[in-house]
């Protein structure tokens, strides 16, 4: 059926197309030569003493275990100075793991380093022996790149079975159970034979112990299995080099409810249409024949949880769900108008737990699960956003490699074409002290958020590939305290003001790629509850729950028959977005007149971000909003259609990689001319392939920046002698001056740059009016074995205070919008 018309005053996105340019691009050199050793002889011999110890110690375990010592040894080398990945390559064996720490302000490199053979290592101890007599000769390595490299290695060891315990494992201790289910990452031995010769070793491991491997997982960089077994088989598969880590099954943090009022549901609530926006919500269930869902469940599943049922047991899935399908429901609540906007698909993975909540079932790996419900709502029901309202409890981010669950997520995300909405994570502050008023304390909870390294983004929200909701509070009002009766909570104050990060929420970076480089973590913020510290009786401070602190939401029916709560936790700001993202999927759907891509959606939502009316000056710094709120808060309103005054550019495409796009827009005298308040803002979203075992984990970047004052022709010249987007050529005053600036976004795959102050744009010569070239490029990080051109979605937002101006009629003229296809190559 063809698109629906908007709705009076609203408009349908404008698509542009463009014309492309490729840029030479030169290849990055290593860091500066680290020191040469004085005493090379003695150094190779060291070098050599500590391999061979190791290597005896992991052939020893091995033994015990009646496992092959000959095959796949895990091998960690402490270096300085450069990169010896490439090197390590060589030698037939890679990188697993790479840590950096500074050590009296000189760079030390920690590498796990997996070698598949013993002719692998053979080699890298012939090479070893070359450089202990200062040969010349080329084997391997030159003579001056194997200098260098065992110059620059210190140490090789075995790690430590203290290395290989997990977070939760490390916390809790062993379960008193007899058996109890593990979670086991092993290092990827790289090919399918290799596979098969470890998970069959660690099969006989298992049955030795009268345990068994239950489940496995499989990223590209990663083995992840699940086992059940006594602590005498985790012990053992602790002294393993091949494991990466055992830990305890994650549990969800449990979120708290109360009884908010007594609202009737809506009568009769509407009844869907077949192309309104969809979400498939993972989480505990849904309890179907609830008032406020009726009609709006497409297909409700549960995936293998134990409880034979896809009905929601615990209630998180419920209040999770009514959000995404209603959106504020606390702007319904105020308005007394109830109106559904999106359907609902329910995936069942998390099961009750009278202690802990909702729970993934034990004898399953978050990661299989979420796969198995994932793919099959893409499948059955086209699911292109998903909602998860999920976290590894206690599993922070805290630089270093991606989390298997994340690095999942992210390739779920690129081969399906999805959104994956996820949630940053949920934290407890530490309470702080010798302050004296409430703002300085609510500001020393923001403090800790920033500088408290555990309080940073968890598992999986790290995911490079999603978008990652943080929490703002809504409310801070304890009760009315002018009418006697009511409820209010007393010796108590908020731990936020209304508006502001909530105390909860965990904050960025995101994934860190060496030094400066980082994500933006979250990508969004979303309302979702707040937090009240109390005093009882002159006892200690302690955070305190409070319904009117909450999220307005839905839930499971209470013994008083309401079905209405408020209930905390970045789990309840997440299916705001979800709403959203579906939302702004429709939207372009009536655009472009087919299914949108992932990456044009995330632009989309990105596109109509805002920061949140919280008090003057609370956010800080540009980088500290950053890291607390991302590009900030989105609006429904704003992303559904364009308006006269606020008109959104869309285009749809793929690069090759190391080229650029280039658009072209002509801007209208009145955008320049009508006075008041402008501005524009530009959303580049892209799914590049990853590697976890790669430092850089990103396959490529991308960058967007606008120029004007320039010809299309001028353009391709500047950018022509730029071979890096780091490097700017091109004069400043051409340069349209977005925040933040390109480099301090060029690592997140999501990125929201904005003009915040008045400029006057130019006019290029030989033209009549101004014009704005937007240059998009991409450029390559690693190879991966095969060629690709790089999707991506970029969305333009022109927009003016003024109501009056006719903003979009003018950009729809023709060529103010120039489609050109025009290749223009350079000879490199």
């Amino acid at each position: 059926m063809p698109p629906s018309a908007p709705e009076p005053g609203q408009y349908r996105h404008i698509t542009f197309t463009r014309e492309t340019y490729q840029f030479e691009r030169r290849t990055r050199a290593y860091g500066p030569r680290p020191p040469g050793q004085e005493y090379r002889p003695q150094h190779a011999q060291e070098i050599l003493q500590d391999i061979t110890q190791a290597v005896q110690q992991i052939s020893q375990t091995r033994r015990g275990y009646g496992i092959n010592p000959e095959q796949l040894f895990v091998l960690e080398f402490k270096n300085i100075v450069i990169d010896l990945r490439a090197i390590f390559e060589r030698f037939g064996a890679w990188v697993v793991n790479e840590f950096r720490d500074k050590v009296n302000g000189q760079d030390v490199y920690r590498l796990l380093v997996q070698f598949p053979t013993e002719t692998s290592r053979q080699l890298l101890l012939d090479e070893n022996r070359l450089y202990e007599a200062e040969e010349t000769d080329s084997v391997v390595l030159p003579p001056g790149m194997r200098q260098n490299f065992f110059d620059a290695l210190q140490t090789a060891r075995f790690v430590s079975r203290e290395e290989r315990i997990g977070v939760r494992l490390h916390e809790e201790g062993f379960p008193d159970a007899e058996s109890f289910y593990l979670d086991v990452d092993l290092w990827h031995p790289g090919d399918r034979d290799s596979v098969r010769t470890v998970l069959g070793n660690i099969r006989s491991m298992c049955a030795s112990y009268n345990g068994q491997l239950t489940e496995e997982v499989r990223t590209s960089s990663l083995l992840l299995i699940k086992v059940y077994g006594s602590q005498q088989l985790a012990e053992a598969l602790l002294e393993l080099d091949w494991v990466a880590r055992v830990d305890l099954p994650p549990k969800l943090s449990r979120a708290y409810s109360e009884i908010f009022e007594d609202v009737k549901p809506p009568d009769p609530i509407p009844v869907p249409l077949d192309d309104d926006p969809l979400v498939c919500v993972v989480d505990s269930g849904v309890v179907s024949g609830h008032p406020f869902l009726t009609n709006w469940i497409v297909e409700e599943r549960d995936f293998d949880t134990g409880e034979n049922t896809p009905t929601d047991l615990n209630g998180h899935g419920t209040s999770v769900a009514g959000l995404v399908v209603y959106g504020d429901i606390a702007n319904c609540l105020e308005s007394n108008q109830w109106q559904p906007k999106v359907r609902i698909c329910s995936a069942k993975v998390l099961c009750h737990d009278p202690a802990w909540g909702p729970v993934i079932p034990e004898q399953h790996r978050a990661e299989w699960l979420i796969e198995q419900a994932i793919r099959y709502f893409v499948k059955e029901r086209q699911c292109q956003v998903f909602n998860l309202s999920i976290e590894s409890k206690g599993e922070t981010y805290r630089g270093g490699r991606q989390f298997p669950w994340a690095e999942k997520l992210d390739e779920l995300a690129r081969e399906l074409d999805v959104v994956i909405v996820q949630i940053a994570g949920n934290c407890e502050p530490p309470i702080p002290e010798s302050v004296a008023i409430r703002e300085a304390f609510q500001k020393a909870v923001r403090d800790s958020l920033l500088k408290d390294e555990n309080l940073r983004i968890c598992n999986p929200g790290t995911a490079a590939l999603a978008l990652t909701v943080g929490a703002l509070s809504r409310s801070d009002a304890l009760g009315d305290h002018v009418k006697p009766v009511g409820v209010r909570l007393k010796d108590a104050f908020a731990g936020a003001p209304a508006h502001a990060p909530a105390p909860f929420t965990r904050v960025g970076w995101g994934l860190s790629y060496g030094g400066n480089n980082t994500a933006i973590k979250p990508d969004v913020v979303a309302y979702g509850g707040n937090w009240a510290i109390q005093t009882i009786a002159g006892g200690s401070p302690n955070w305190k729950h409070f319904i009117l602190l909450g999220e307005p939401t839905i839930q499971r029916e209470d013994a008083s028959g309401r079905f209405i709560t408020a209930r905390d936790g970045t789990s309840f700001a997440c299916p705001h977005v979800a709403h959203a993202a579906a939302i702004a999927a429709s939207s372009l759907e009536k655009t472009l007149g087919q299914r949108p891509s992932a990456n044009l959606i995330r632009a989309l939502v990105g596109s109509a971000t805002y920061l949140p009316p919280c008090p003057p000056d609370w956010l800080g710094s540009e980088e500290e909003t950053l890291r607390l709120i991302g590009y900030g808060m989105c609006s429904v309103d704003d992303l559904t259609a364009s308006k006269k005054n606020r008109v959104r550019l869309v285009a749809m495409d793929e690069v090759e990689l190391d080229k650029l796009h280039i658009y072209r827009v002509v801007i209208p005298e009145t955008f320049i001319a009508t006075k008041g308040r402008r501005g524009i803002t530009v959303a580049l979203a892209y799914d590049p392939p990853i590697r976890a075992s790669r430092k850089e984990y990103l396959a490529n970047t991308m960058w967007v920046e606008a120029l004007h004052g320039l010809t299309t022709e001028e353009v391709e010249i500047y950018r022509a002698k730029n071979a890096s987007p780091d490097v700017d050529t091109l004069p400043s005053k051409y340069q349209l001056q977005l925040r933040p600036a390109k480099t301090d976004v060029q690592w997140s795959t999501l990125q929201v740059r904005r003009l915040k102050k008045q400029t006057k744009l130019k006019i290029p010569s030989g033209e009549t009016e101004p014009v704005v070239h937007f240059v998009v490029g991409c450029q390559q990080r690693f190879p991966i074995g095969f060629d690709y051109k790089q999707r991506y979605g970029l969305v333009v937002l022109f927009w003016h205070e003024s109501e009056q101006i006719e903003l979009y009629q003018e950009l729809r003229v023709k060529d103010r919008v120039r489609m050109q296809t025009t290749r223009v190559r350079t000879q490199v």
